[in-house]
């Protein structure tokens, strides 16, 4: 039986890069973020044929690229989905899927990087045999960076991103509304790296010592290291033009102090210091942003509540699990 590994945490923390590190060792196969728990499940809920649907939604996700098209409500054609990756009677759908998949790739291990796993961990527990969650953290002035430049993701690289998704993303990316949900998330975070379960990996040291954690995270998962899994890309980047570069770029940790004004460097490290992952820069506000910001902040929350609609099967449950 596949082992599986979940990468969690915060948006744009490095889930992808991590689980794309990993996929690069013979055994391991990384899927697409898969969305199960948050989006695919709940819609399925009550449906006929819940686990037919849901395997053949997992399929259009992980093998045609079709989660934007899915989230916004494209229906996958009902062709009758592989016999072999549908769940036993009383089985349930996302374990069996990934046994299935892991079966296909030859893989020893499957990873998903799904960050709203975060919230899942206990309905992950009930239905996986012995699962590890790779939980990474990051400096949040680097998250808050990336989530304000995050529309910029499909500007910089190839991919189709509907423009629905672009705006959802550009409103989200208000900094005051960031740093508004940033708090239950890092209280989710600390929970979670209390758990036994639940391997901690902060994004800075992985880009500092690539070879350093990939081989205790591969120690974890009883594998041997492997040098290819340090020869990632900037793919889905946010700061610079997805060009496939391979290789950890120390030189980008800092670069959030370009994209942050002083006033947005300064409300982080006053209101997340203690989960800062580089030094303090002292920045010193200024009073027209701040009203600027506040002004703002209203309209930004109505539209990004507004783009968001699709961008979960239950809204509601959704953010009650993020400020739980």
């Amino acid at each position: 039986m596949a082992r599986v590994a979940f990468v969690i945490g915060s948006s744009r923390s490095g889930t992808t890069v991590l689980a794309e590190s990993l996929s690069k060792h013979p055994d391991v196969h990384a899927t697409e973020e898969l969305h199960f728990y948050n989006l695919l499940a709940p819609r399925a809920e009550g449906r006929q044929g819940a686990a037919s649907y849901l395997v053949l939604q997992l399929l259009a996700i992980e093998d045609e690229g079709r989660f934007f098209k899915i989230k916004n409500g494209e229906e996958v054609a009902q062709l009758a989905p592989p016999q072999d990756a549908l769940p036993g009677a009383e089985e349930p759908v996302f374990p069996a899927f990934l046994e299935w998949l892991a079966r296909r790739e030859g893989a020893e291990i499957v990873v998903e990087h799904t960050p709203m796993n975060l919230y899942y961990r206990d309905q992950i527990r009930r239905e996986f045999d012995l699962p590890v969650f790779f939980l990474m953290q990051r400096d949040p002035r680097a998250i808050l960076a990336s989530q304000k430049n995050r529309w910029k993701v499909g500007q910089n690289g190839e991919r189709d991103i509907p423009r629905a998704d672009i705006a959802r993303v550009r409103w989200s990316g208000h900094p005051l509304l960031q740093l508004i949900l940033m708090r239950p998330t890092i209280r989710a975070i600390e929970a979670a790296a209390k758990e036994d379960d639940v391997v901690p990996v902060v994004y800075e040291e992985l880009v500092l010592d690539p070879i350093a954690v990939l081989s205790a995270l591969s120690d974890r998962l009883g594998i041997d290291y492997d040098e290819a899994m340090a020869a990632v890309s900037d793919s889905g980047s946010s700061h610079s033009s997805e060009v496939g570069q391979a290789g950890f770029d120390p030189s980008r940790l800092q670069g959030w102090s370009k994209t942050l004004s002083a006033t947005e460097i300064w409300l982080t490290e006053k209101f997340y210091g203690a989960s800062l992952k580089q030094p303090k820069v002292g920045a010193q506000p200024k009073f027209r942003e701040i009203i600027r910001l506040l002004s703002t902040l209203p309209l930004a929350v109505a539209m990004a509540g507004y783009f968001s609609f699709k961008s979960y099967g239950n809204l509601f449950d959704a953010i009650q699990k993020r400020l739980a």
